[in-house]
């Protein structure tokens, strides 16, 4: 037992190297402590007040932002127009056969208006807003100005050259197109739309008589015709017997009373077309001449060529509008009538007290001779209710 007690005394037991050792680590534990309680006070800082400065950064901001505020407001309602327009007066327009009156009336000069006159002269068409920018006489400026007014009615499709655009080669022979099959056009290299075209043509009581009828198929190109002209034999006892069948069965559509199945009865008139042709009917309030047609999204002259012949306009009066109480809303409704054009009869309508005679809608501004001509079977003085 004396014996374990010694071990641990032994293990417990400092040497004087070792005591002193431990008197300064305390020493040094001690001091730290202190230091960590004293320090903050000894090195305490008085407090420094910010809130002037905030205050000048709050009000510096707010200035940038009413500066930023202002310049952005005097942008929009101030917007700057490029240099040397200012003699433009815009309005609605579609360049296409644009009377001089007109271009006139938008500020352009008369070097301007005869470059766009020898354009169309030469067979040029506007057939998208892009088009009126390479009128060299009008700048760029000038076209940014004018560009958001350009209204192009009539969709021009382009025109199909070369083998590019998808030219089919035909293998032509001697035929004759009153009596060609189906195996027969394909032999000639035609296209399926042609062949179907051809006979459903016939099927509705075309014939054709001369080789310059075949030119009424519009899948057919002018290119595609001047091969196949050459080739056309056409049997005249042949067309004799069917030009009086054709005449004794002849189809007539009246296109104010016709449906969209009496349309597809004519040749090249599908459902979509059909409908469009009654669409259109429905929003001039009647056709008063078959030559409207032309103005049909999809309509061309060559199409139309093919079944004019068929068409008649009845008797189906007209829906009007009445200029001396019509809104500018009632007035835009109609496809012949924009904005601008509804606005200037209203003005003038307010100048003068009411109209007493239809004519007197040719004293508003932005009204022409041709305008009115095409306008005026569609307005009355009277109510039509």
């Amino acid at each position: 037992m004396t014996n374990w007690n010694k071990q641990i005394k032994d293990y417990f037991a400092f040497s004087k190297i070792e005591q002193r050792g431990v008197v300064v680590l305390m020493a040094i534990l001690i001091f730290l402590i202190v230091l960590n309680i004293f320090l903050p006070m000894i090195l305490l800082r008085p407090n420094v007040d910010f809130s002037q400065f905030q205050k000048e950064i709050e009000a510096f901001e707010n200035r940038v932002k009413e500066i930023q505020d202002s310049v952005k407001n005097s942008y929009e309602t101030n917007k700057i127009k490029p240099k040397g327009t200012s003699h433009l007066h815009p309005f609605e327009f579609d360049p296409n056969q644009l009377p001089v009156e007109v271009w006139k009336n938008l500020g352009l000069n008369d070097k301007q208006i005869e470059t766009i006159k020898n354009y169309e002269k030469s067979g040029g068409k506007f057939r998208k807003k892009e088009d009126l920018a390479k009128i060299y006489t009008i700048s760029d400026e000038e076209y940014e100005v004018l560009e958001p007014f350009v209204r192009i009615k009539q969709v021009y499709a382009e025109e199909v050259i070369g083998p590019q655009a998808g030219f089919q080669e035909l293998t032509p022979f001697s035929f004759d197109p009153n009596e060609m099959t189906k195996e027969m056009g394909k032999k000639l290299g035609l296209k399926e739309n042609t062949i179907h075209a051809i006979i459903n043509y016939r099927n509705s009581g075309g014939v054709f008589f001369r080789n310059e009828d075949l030119k009424k198929i519009y899948t057919i190109t002018d290119q595609e015709y001047e091969l196949l002209e050459p080739y056309i034999l056409i049997v005249q006892d042949s067309s004799t017997i069917k030009f009086q069948l054709a005449e004794s069965n002849k189809t007539y559509i009246d296109i104010n009373t016709a449906d969209t199945l009496d349309f597809q009865q004519l040749s090249g008139i599908g459902p979509s077309f059909a409908r469009r042709i009654v669409k259109y009917r429905e929003m001039l309030g009647g056709y008063y001449s078959t030559s409207q047609l032309m103005e049909v999204y999809g309509m061309d002259s060559t199409r139309f060529s093919g079944i004019a012949d068929h068409l008649i306009v009845g008797d189906t009066l007209l829906n009007k509008i009445n200029i001396n109480n019509a809104t500018i809303k009632e007035m835009i409704r109609h496809p012949y009538i924009e904005f601008y054009l509804a606005k200037s009869i209203i003005t003038y309508r307010s100048e003068i007290g009411s109209f007493t005679e239809l004519n007197q809608v040719k004293n508003a501004k932005l009204i022409y001779e041709e305008l009115y001509q095409k306008i005026e079977p569609y307005l009355t003085l009277e109510d039509t209710k």
